[in-house]
């Protein structure tokens, strides 16, 4: 299993109503939320990898500005508690913007160890 399906299939319970999307956001409507999880790279890779990745939480158009917030502290305190199959899963601390459209936005970095 990959380092990123291994964080997928770890964050899917606490991102139940997001709809989970890899590698780039592809839009369907304002009345959905997102949760895009992008590979960032890392060091060189060896007998222990340390894959990096950026979770994009986009709230939909009705949600209030703090949704995303509130769910990205969700999962930054299921990183801490476990790490799942990874070896090792640190998040970073929480990025916040806007869509162009005004949609409310959390992005946090993910820095993980697995086995090779």
């Amino acid at each position: 299993m990959t380092a990123s399906e291994s964080l997928r299939q770890l964050l899917q319970p606490v991102l139940v109503g997001w709809r989970f999307q890899f590698g780039r956001w592809i839009d369907s409507g304002k009345s959905d939320r997102y949760a895009v999880l992008k590979p960032m790279g890392g060091p060189l890779a060896g007998l222990v990898r340390q894959p990096a990745f950026s979770l994009v939480l986009i709230g939909s158009g009705t949600d209030p500005v703090m949704a995303p917030e509130s769910k990205a502290q969700d999962v930054i305190e299921k990183l801490l508690d476990e790490s799942g199959s990874l070896v090792f899963a640190q998040p970073g601390e929480p990025v916040y913007w806007a869509t162009d459209d005004g949609r409310p936005v959390a992005e946090i970095t993910i820095n993980t160890i697995i086995n090779r």
